[in-house]
Order: structure tokens, then sequence, then C-alpha cells
């Protein structure tokens, strides 16, 4: 935090950006010049933190919504299960198979973007915790999608 009043202009650092992963620099004058301007770095570091609270409610969204949208696939193109009465929606036994894969690897395919995305931005030196919150809370939600799901793979209806 800055503790000089009189200069507020180097007042750049939030406390969230405390942990972020420290810069190293050269003794030469050519490295100083060369480092970013920490105006532009605070922007980058807020524009992270939005991005990491969109992406945590996209996934679940593409996910459930890609969901639905392959079960009326699913179910336009009919089948011996919905004929028989016993579904509604997953109609054939190919159906019961590519419907939890497909939807299965939108949901680890999410999380494992945000641990990329959280590898970036540590990287890059920039605002990485909340990219750690979105990761830790999509990890259960693709494990608990995909064994509820892919059980329809495996058993059938």
């Amino acid at each position: 935090m800055n503790t000089n009043p009189e200069h507020p202009e180097n007042d750049l650092v939030d406390e969230a950006d405390f942990s972020n992963r420290p810069r190293t620099y050269s003794d030469s004058f050519d490295a100083l010049a060369d480092a970013p301007d920490p105006k532009i770095e605070q922007a980058k570091n807020k524009q992270s933190s939005r991005q990491a609270l969109i992406y945590l409610f996209a996934v679940p969204l593409v996910t459930f919504v890609s969901a639905y949208l392959l079960a009326w696939v699913s179910r336009l193109q009919g089948g011996p299960i919905c004929e028989a009465g016993d579904a509604v929606w997953i109609c054939s036994r190919a159906a019961e198979l590519w419907w939890p894969i497909t939807t299965s690897l939108i949901a680890f395919g999410g999380m494992l973007g945000s641990a990329w995305i959280l590898y970036d931005k540590y990287r890059n030196y920039l605002r990485w915790r909340p990219w750690m919150g979105v990761l830790w809370i999509l990890i259960p939600f693709s494990m608990l999608w995909g064994t509820s799901v892919l059980t329809l793979s495996i058993l059938g209806h």
C-alpha cells in the first residue's frame, strides 16, 4: 500500500495483487524501461478477476445448455427405447453413448481450460487467485457431472 500520500500514482496495487508472482528486475536502465506500465498492469489484473467470474458461470451454463440441446437432437432422431415407451429423451443405444460422453467432455474441457488460464495468468505475472477459485469450483462440478451422466453410457436406461 502507499505509505506516501503525496504520490498516489504509486499506489497501483490492490490487496489481491500481493500474492502475484513477483517480477525480477536487473539493475540496468533497459530492464526498467522494459517494465510494464503499472496502470496497464492494474487494468489487466482487474480484467482477470472479471474474466474469472464470467468463466465460472459460463462453463456450467454451456454444459447445461449443450446437454439440453443434444438431448433434443436425440429425441428428434428417435429410436427403439422411445418407441417402446421406456424413455422420452435418449432414444437409442448410440445416444446413450454419445450424449453423456459429449456433455462430459464439455464439463471437463471447461475445468482443464480454467487450469490452463490459471497457469497462463501466473506465468504472465497477472492476478491468478480468482482463477484458482474457479478451478476449485469447476473440479467438483465436472466430477459430479461426469459421475451423474456417464453411468448412462455404462448401464443404459
